[in-house]
């Protein structure tokens, strides 16, 4: 997987200036809180933040300090009340997600014996529906992050927000290829590069089959003895299957690496057709290589199908992993889905050693050689789809929230797994279709629900939640 993402976040501490001469403990008690504040963000991402703001020229001056550092996020922080005038300077045209954090270091105080100081300095709340209000009269979308620092919920929701938030500036920037071509037939696995132009200003890289076929035909003896040795380590390796039996697949993994490696490609698709046998078995026998990628950061979907490979390299970014799948089966008793895919799989996402199998076809494909099997992790799943069906300019994010559980499963060489829904199958199914999907998703360990939608905000993707 890859490493986790460090979002730079901009803060905007605010306060009211006509209050410190009046109430002269106030000040200095809102910034000992700030700095417990900045204690609790720093370890989820970059801060950036400027000194107290309590006066509209320095929340312009904040502004040019949000938009030169190139943040990916807003926070802003009243730690008493402000005139909404003294932070909506801030924003103008900082295109960010925009968090209002209503948030203070005591959980409750003593009413009783409290002064007007006191009062102060527990009121930031009393402004916030008035920084909504002003955003709002702007036109800018926000959300309010609410709960005392210790409240776990709370650190929780942040850090979703600084992951969506950083995956998106990642995401902008990612080489996306396609080697081969497309499954025919299949309407929904081509991909609009003019909308892939709009998100990355890039088109698809496309290194071409021979790249894949020159490459294998020149790995080295020596190559081949340390792919053997590390499939071997990585995966529990059947009885039936030799070293000759991995010799394309392993000869395939360096190839793979090479060319990925060539043209700087973080996510794609692959698929082609072949008249000679050995290009046929290039491609039928791609998953272990292209499945070893993928548990490094680089996720590869067969059928040419670049939208999934982007649905799954998200996961990845939110440090969910990211596995190929479909729809295999429904269970009406359990309300669950079966999910799964031959081919290319995350082996990161494997509960236990993957294993190593020798398999006569590859279902529904020509071609036959090793197949791949594992286990899933029992929990929480994100089921994710990346669709330009039914959207504006770019994209459109369509995801559920399910439980990987234990139960009966297909043992056809492939992983798979039961995954349970809340939802009646018939809604959850009915409401999925109607958003424009294509039939293949991108599923991930947790409930990355608000680091999506932080995402989303941020990239200008739609979203829906099934």
């Amino acid at each position: 997987m890859s490493e986790r993402l460090n979002a730079r976040v901009g803060l905007l501490p605010t306060g009211h200036d006509y209050y410190w001469e009046q109430y002269p403990r106030l000040k200095s008690m809102g910034l000992g809180m700030y700095e417990k504040l900045r204690a609790l963000l720093e370890p989820l991402g970059e801060v950036v933040a400027p000194e107290l703001v309590d006066t509209p020229q320095k929340a312009a001056k904040a502004g040019e300090m949000f938009r030169s550092a190139g943040v990916d996020l807003l926070l802003i922080f009243p730690f008493g009340y402000t005139p909404s005038m003294d932070m909506l300077p801030a924003v103008q045209g900082l295109d960010v997600p925009i968090r209002l954090l209503n948030a203070h270091e005591d959980r409750a105080y003593n009413y009783a014996e409290a002064d007007t100081t006191d009062y102060l300095h527990h009121e930031g709340v009393c402004c916030i529906p008035e920084f909504a209000g002003a955003l709002r009269s702007q036109g800018r979308r926000f959300a309010v992050r609410t709960g005392p620092f210790d409240d776990e919920r709370l650190r929780c929701q942040l850090q979703a927000d600084f992951a969506g938030a950083a995956a998106a500036r990642t995401f902008r920037q990612l080489n996306v290829g396609l080697i081969g071509q497309v499954y025919p037939g299949m309407t929904d696995m081509p991909t609009d590069e003019h909308r892939l132009l709009r998100v990355t200003g890039r088109m698809l890289a496309r290194p071409e089959v021979e790249e894949i076929e020159e490459a294998y035909l020149r790995v080295t003896d020596d190559q081949l003895e340390e792919m053997y040795t590390e499939f071997r380590r990585i995966y529990a390796v059947d009885d039936t299957v030799t070293n000759e039996h991995m010799r394309i697949s392993a000869q395939l993994a360096v190839a793979y690496e090479e060319v990925i490696r060539r043209h700087d490609i973080d996510a794609f698709g692959y698929y082609w057709w072949g008249e000679k046998a050995l290009i046929t078995q290039l491609r039928a026998q791609s998953g272990l290589a292209v499945s070893r990628l993928a548990a490094r950061g680089c996720p590869g979907v067969t059928e040419g199908d670049v939208k999934t490979a982007l649905a799954m390299k998200l996961l990845d970014l939110l440090g969910a992993g990211g596995m190929f799948v479909e729809f295999f089966a429904m269970d009406f008793d359990e309300n669950s889905f079966l999910m799964g895919h031959d081919g290319p799989a995350n082996i990161g996402m494997a509960d236990g050693p993957p294993r190593l199998m020798h398999l006569d076809t590859h279902h529904g494909m020509s071609g036959h050689g090793l197949g791949i099997d594992f286990d899933l992790k029992k929990g929480p799943a994100t089921l994710l789809n990346l669709t330009q069906f039914g959207t504006g300019d770019t994209f459109k994010l369509i995801y559920t929230i399910g439980d990987v559980v234990e139960g009966p499963i297909l043992r056809i060489g492939n992983p798979n797994a039961r995954v349970k829904v809340e939802r009646p199958l018939h809604e959850v199914m009915d409401d999925w279709c109607q958003e424009g999907p294509s039939h293949h998703i991108a599923m991930g360990y947790g409930d990355h629900s608000q680091a999506l939608e932080t995402f989303a905000e941020a990239i200008g993707f739609e979203i829906v939640r099934i």
